[in-house]
């Protein structure tokens, strides 16, 4: 096996009833109270058997079902839980790609081998110990290709699939090498990677598995559904030669200087802080680069955190000029307590950026050197060979008639 695929199927519901047992096999409904305009986030299966969904207003929720228990978005919890449960894979996967919270491939191809031990048993030991460090029901499918993998997974989300050896539903799969097609033919279409309208299409034409989909001619579902109908027709067949992408980590330099003395003036705050942003842009991380971003803080003496945010209107790899716009932020602090500290991250690290200067300085007579330069090409080459463009009828509404190019210096 080369891939492998985690889910956490309903990753907010999910969530949520990690933090409140009670809400198991409740519907439940996130996005905020009913009474809020906005709109559902997301919703459980209990929620969605009586018609709520994902966009719809959270007004029309209540009225669909009346039961539900609604939450509000978590958005930091969550991305934090996504971020926490994509750093436990990579400790166990040398390549992971985030495809969404809660839903992760990552490449496993001679892992099982290194610890001696067959796919099936190293995928569920991969779940177990994702969902014991987790405490949410992780699911795992394993396949020569990411499509099958993450097929298999979503399928096992889904409800398909026999039962796991102690007569449970079973939440780890693995697709036996060169039956990727005859696998994936029983699935639902819903397994595919695209947009859910095209899942709803090819539910009103009748299609409902991917033996269907790799059965119609590529020409109908290219005439269809466009691009996404080849990559569909291509996925049900069975071929897929997509490679993870995993996502690059941005670099963020970090540093931080104790002042010599509880300090509350601003002169011994730009001084601590002229210190702390010369060694930050010194690092040899930042060599040759430009900076974006800068976070500045203070460190006081009551254990609080004052801090501010700098964002370059261009990339600077000059401290003076990042301690220039800082000036004024701290000369406006009022602290409520000395500062024992200064620090400052830099991010949005990026190549060093720099003004494109003039060919020709200007001056009269760096002119009449480029006119004698174009006229001996003119004299050369026997005829024109540099051309400007002259206004000629501007007023007309015929764009060929407004302007022409005439020989330079005629």
């Amino acid at each position: 096996m080369d891939f492998a695929c985690i889910q956490v199927p309903w990753f907010a519901i999910a969530v949520a009833r990690r933090e409140n047992p009670q809400l198991a096999g409740r519907p439940v409904v996130v996005g905020g109270a009913p009474e809020e305009h906005a709109e559902v986030t997301a919703c459980s299966p209990e929620a969605m058997a009586a018609g709520v969904a994902p966009g719809m207003s959270l007004r029309r929720a209540l009225a669909l079902c009346p039961g539900a228990v609604f939450l509000p978005l978590a958005a930091s919890v969550l991305r934090a839980e996504a971020d926490r449960l994509a750093a436990l894979l990579r400790e166990r996967s040398p390549v992971v790609e985030e495809a969404g919270q809660g839903h992760l491939h990552c490449e496993i191809r001679g892992l099982p081998e290194l610890l001696g031990l067959g796919t099936a048993t190293y995928l569920a030991q991969l779940r177990e110990s994702l969902a014991g460090e987790t405490g949410l029901p992780v699911l795992a499918g394993a396949a020569t290709t990411v499509f099958a993998a993450h097929a298999a997974c979503s399928a096992l989300g889904l409800g398909i699939g026999v039962a796991g050896d102690r007569g449970g539903p079973r939440q780890s799969i693995s697709v036996v090498p060169g039956r990727e097609r005859e696998f994936l033919a029983h699935l639902p279409v819903e397994v595919l990677p695209v947009e859910p309208a095209m899942h709803q299409r090819l539910r009103l034409f009748g299609i409902e598995r991917l033996a269907q989909v790799g059965a119609l001619p590529l020409s109908a579902m290219q005439a269809q559904f466009g691009p996404a109908g080849r990559r569909a027709w291509e996925l049900a067949n069975g071929r897929d030669s997509s490679r993870l992408q995993p996502a690059q980590e941005e670099l963020r330099v970090t540093e931080e200087v104790e002042l010599p003395a509880p300090a509350v003036s601003q002169a011994a705050l730009l001084a601590g802080s002229e210190a702390v942003l010369a060694r930050a842009f010194g690092r040899e991380e930042v060599a040759g680069r430009a900076v974006r971003i800068v976070t500045w803080w203070a460190g006081l003496e009551d254990s609080t955190r004052v801090s501010r945010r700098l964002a370059f209107r261009e990339p600077t790899a000059d401290p003076r000029h990042a301690l220039f716009v800082l000036r004024s932020k701290v000369e406006a602090l009022r602290l409520p307590a000395p500062a024992l500290s200064v620090g400052v991250e830099l991010a949005g690290i990026c190549s060093e950026y720099a003004h494109q200067q003039l060919l020709w300085s200007s001056g009269r007579g760096r002119q009449r050197e480029l006119d004698d330069a174009i006229a001996q090409l003119h004299a050369r080459a026997g005829e024109p060979q540099v051309y400007r463009i002259v206004e000629v009828q501007p007023w007309s509404r015929i764009p060929e008639r407004q302007a022409a190019l005439v020989a330079y210096g005629s």
